[in-house]
């Protein structure tokens, strides 16, 4: 998906004072989010957990205090509709608006990811693809699905990961059409140190360790604007959380999801992990109770979404969302 520089950068409100209010407007400014994304990430962390449809209007009035006034919206829910990630229906002269079955799958695939609390155990073997027989004109999109799966490319044509849970692998390439074009295998390393140093230059760790670092350091200043005793709305947490939701999912989109046993002890990942799953559980039945009171779908007010919010980001061995399918078009 190409973005034109308009959708980025609104204009500052000078009647903001509100320490999180002052917030928000400088993460639309500095954090260079569009709105396509965000609109989209505003139909998997809220939308799904309310009904799963909403009113256009809705969508304009929970999202203009950003900056992402009714032109910008518009334009963003329908090129998510050109892509194939939302679909409307009309009901009268209003028009309501879901997450198409790709766009499900993508975001139950992200669920897991992003809402989950730790590693996942390893048992050292690895997992690598070979793909010089897919053909040329699905290679990106067979690209952008191994990386949100967390395959690093090792070489020209071969991809590992750490793991060998070969059930989302079997469904992106069924999903491609591609199940006879991947030569499979399954492998250990003989030399610990080795692999790790491999790891580390091919995944371009310190990069995403950077961007970890860059994440935390801007969402303590959130967190901070939460713990002031200064009154706070529903609606100002709900955009909180949808910007913090885009911002790590963003960074997750390069993290392979690696073993802890392949991480540095002090890695980056841990703190903003931590960090979002405080703010989002600090704020989660704040916001899910302002949207069943201020935002609409086609039977009236939303409702729902506090019971399922109270799993995500849950400690070690609590269950979590579900997770099935995979994403296989461009990334809003």
């Amino acid at each position: 998906m190409i973005l034109t520089s308009f959708e980025y950068l609104p204009p500052m409100n000078p009647k903001v004072t509100s320490p999180l209010d002052r917030f928000l407007q400088q993460r639309m400014q500095q954090g260079n989010i569009s709105s396509t994304a965000l609109v989209f990430t505003f139909f998997c962390d809220v939308v799904t957990q309310h009904g799963g449809e909403i009113w256009l209007g809705s969508v304009i009035q929970a999202l203009a205090p950003l900056g992402i006034n009714e032109r910008l919206t518009r334009t963003a829910v329908f090129r998510l509709v050109q892509d194939g990630w939302l679909e409307s229906r009309k009901q009268g002269r209003r028009s309501y608006y879901c997450l198409t079955t790709t766009g499900q799958h993508y975001y139950q695939r992200s669920a897991r990811r992003i809402y989950a609390s730790g590693k996942p155990d390893w048992g050292g073997v690895w997992t690598l693809l070979f793909t010089s027989l897919v053909p040329e004109d699905k290679r990106d999109a067979l690209h952008r699905g191994l990386l949100w799966l967390g395959y690093g490319r090792m070489a020209a044509a071969v991809y590992a990961l750490p793991c060998n849970d070969r059930s989302p692998l079997d469904e992106l390439l069924a999903d491609l059409r591609l199940e006879d074009c991947i030569v499979y295998m399954q492998a250990q390393a003989d030399s610990a140190g080795s692999l790790q140093k491999l790891v580390m230059s091919r995944w371009k760790l310190d990069d995403l360790r950077q961007h970890y670092k860059t994440f935390t350091v801007q969402y303590r200043k959130a967190l901070r604007a939460l713990h002031r005793k200064q009154p706070t709305s529903g609606h100002a947490l709900l955009l909180l959380r949808v910007l913090l939701i885009q911002e790590y999912r963003r960074i997750l989109l390069s993290d392979p999801e690696l073993p802890a046993a392949m991480l540095p002890a002090d890695w980056e990942g841990y703190t903003a992990q931590s960090l979002a799953g405080e703010i989002y559980r600090e704020i989660a039945v704040q916001t899910a109770n302002w949207v069943n009171q201020a935002l609409l779908n086609a039977n009236g007010k939303l409702k729902g979404g506090t019971s399922l919010l109270k799993t995500r980001f849950s400690p070690p061995n609590q269950p979590v969302e579900p997770a099935t399918g995979n994403p296989t078009d461009k990334y809003p």
